[in-house]
């Protein structure tokens, strides 16, 4: 009998023991840990390639987005399922309007350095039109009330309403929301507080405690609050996972217009689409710009008319603009409606007489021209000013 098979079974059981001695002592001292077992990897390759890693470790996903820090998923498909059911029949409208002010707006909340999702607060408060005027009296794009755009340090008088100038407005509600989220620390309690008032969050946030992970709808707010918070982060989440998009924004270049200027003429005389000049300048209060206050008048125009526009833009302030004579008009009524007398205007206008025939161009100065009320700007609706109607033309 060979010795070999019986030295081969000795080695093969003293391995055994070697090994089942390791794992004991492995095991005792903790090391096991580091040989996961098996079952830890048995996904099908389907499985690894749906399925985050952190999912398959059991690891909870965190959000990147500061707007959806504490909220589960399962919240966040519900605001945007709410979010859509209310804006998402609106939004080709809302789309459209953004086109005109978008381009400033974009540009003054990276200049503020102010998140970009903050543009979604528009489309809850104004539906992105400058022009709308709340029951309160609020107004533009961020419906500011009088008293908050004197807080922003929004600006307006008698020739520009601040709340309505897009980068203005803009300026002071991005920075008003960014002061209230490093007071409240979290972007939900930054729309309430836009919404309702600081001081009122804070009141109610003495009475009750609250994080994003207690859940949008347990807010300590009033249920029209928590509504509003939900759009707007909801609306913030439709747009970032591409449900919703905007159009690029119309391109426009900012022109200087010396007075007297009348933006009705302008528009006619350079063939603009109605209104467009207003659309891109909402902070317009008035239509006919005459009395020399402002000297000169900065306007957003479409890229694509700027020359058209400067074809119709005198080199020098004008001395005089004309009026055109309505049918049946005398000069003592044309006298009437500048605030002078017929003799005035026939100084100007040598060679005319009292009822000069309907069509006739008169030549006013501008210091008279300075006397008429303005018209207002034609997309203000609530406007109530005595207005005389003048038909201007340079």
């Amino acid at each position: 009998m060979s010795i070999y098979p019986a030295l081969s079974r000795f080695i093969l059981i003293l391995l055994s023991l070697t090994l089942i001695t390791s794992c004991a002592q492995n095991q005792k001292s903790g090391m096991n840990a580091s040989w996961p077992s098996l079952s830890n990897f048995w996904h099908s390759d389907k499985e690894l390639e749906t399925t985050p890693m952190q999912a398959v470790n059991n690891v909870p996903e965190v959000a990147t987005n500061p707007f959806f820090v504490g909220l589960t998923d399962r919240e966040i498909k519900s605001i945007k399922r709410e979010a859509w059911s209310v804006y998402g029949k609106y939004w080709r409208g809302v789309a459209g309007r953004s086109r005109y002010v978008r381009q400033p707006l974009l540009e003054t909340l990276e200049a503020s350095g102010a998140p970009i999702e903050l543009q979604m607060v528009p489309v809850v408060e104004s539906s992105y039109d400058p022009y709308v005027v709340s029951s309160v009296g609020a107004t533009g794009l961020w419906q500011l009330m009088p008293e908050t755009a004197d807080d922003m340090h929004v600006k307006s008088d008698h020739n520009f309403d601040g709340r309505r100038d897009i980068r203005s407005s803009t300026k002071g509600a991005a920075k008003y929301l960014t002061k209230q989220y490093r007071r409240f620390g979290n972007w939900p309690m930054a729309f309430a507080a836009y919404h309702l008032g600081p001081n009122a969050v804070q009141r109610r946030l003495n009475r009750r405690e609250w994080q994003p992970q207690d859940g949008l709808k347990n807010m300590p707010l009033p249920p029209i609050t928590k509504t509003y918070v939900r759009h707007i982060i909801g609306l913030i989440a439709l747009h970032e996972q591409g449900h919703i998009s905007f159009p690029e924004p119309y391109a426009t270049q900012t022109m200087t217009l010396q007075m007297p200027i009348d933006i009705a003429i302008l528009q006619e005389k350079s063939e603009l689409p109605k209104n467009q000049i207003f659309r891109f300048n909402p902070q317009l209060k008035l239509n006919q710009y005459y009395d020399g206050a402002p000297q000169t008048l900065e306007l957003r125009i479409s890229q694509i008319r700027v020359k058209t526009v400067q074809k119709h833009l005198p080199e020098k302030p004008l001395e005089h603009l004309s009026i055109v004579v309505a049918k049946g008009e005398s000069l003592g009524r044309i006298g009437k409606n500048f605030g002078t007398t017929a003799f005035t205007i026939m100084a100007a206008n040598p060679g005319t007489n009292m009822w000069p025939k309907a069509g006739t161009a008169l030549r006013i100065p501008v210091a008279l021209i300075k006397q008429v009320i303005p018209q207002h700007n034609p997309m203000v609706k609530y406007y109530s000013a005595p207005i005389v109607e003048v038909a201007l033309n340079q």
